[in-house]
């Protein structure tokens, strides 16, 4: 069997709305292997309303969601939104700045991520995105029919994936899979490996 290429690169699927998906993107960070790792967003709670609103067993799920966010990583920053936002419009952006300007995209990604986990902002709002798109420099950041279309695509490889529609999930460039938040160590060693499967706790389903 050939070997991959060395540049191609692990694949990270989640969703802005997952606390898990935040916890890894911030690990990923600290690691400083962001660039190595190539976001692909999906929406594993594609019905939510906009603006964010949730019911009661929708919020509670939410707190433990985050608690256990807080247990595996106690120093990392971060809060429990008012409600799980819909995250379509979002993830589209990411999509449309990634054809503009991939190193923009990146910020864009965490700016969008630490406004919902650490300052608690209701990314399906226009007037929040438009704010983070000026912020990340990206201020006339238009979504297109191609963008809607690598959305649809990062969907369908996640939900045919042999990953339970779980998130959430990276890729390596073997096909390897690390399926959900896991332990910080098991993210490192995965990295430099990239050729055992990993199934840890924590995650969104």
């Amino acid at each position: 069997m050939n070997e991959p290429a060395e540049s191609a690169p692990y694949i990270f699927y989640g969703d802005l709305n997952c606390p898990f998906c935040h916890a890894q993107n911030e690990r990923l960070i600290e690691l400083g292997a962001e660039r190595r790792v190539e976001w692909r967003g999906v929406r594993h709670m594609p019905n939510l309303p906009v603006p964010a609103k949730n019911t009661t067993p929708e919020r509670e799920e939410l707190q433990r969601e985050v608690q256990s966010v807080r247990q595996r990583e106690p120093v990392m920053s971060i809060s429990t939104p008012p409600a799980r936002p819909n995250t379509e419009r979002a993830t589209l952006l990411i999509a449309a700045a990634r054809r503009h300007d991939p190193a923009r995209a990146e910020g864009l990604k965490t700016l969008l991520y630490r406004a919902l986990w650490v300052h608690a902002r209701d990314i399906s709002e226009k007037d929040v995105l438009d704010e983070l798109c000026r912020v990340a420099g990206l201020p006339e950041l238009v979504v297109g029919e191609a963008d809607k279309r690598t959305l649809e695509s990062w969907q369908k490889e996640w939900e045919q994936g042999a990953f339970d529609r779980r998130i959430p999930v990276i890729v390596s460039p073997r096909g390897a899979r690390l399926l959900g938040m896991g332990e910080r160590g098991r993210l490192e060693v995965f990295l430099r490996a990239g050729i055992l499967n990993a199934d840890g706790a924590g995650h969104c389903d």
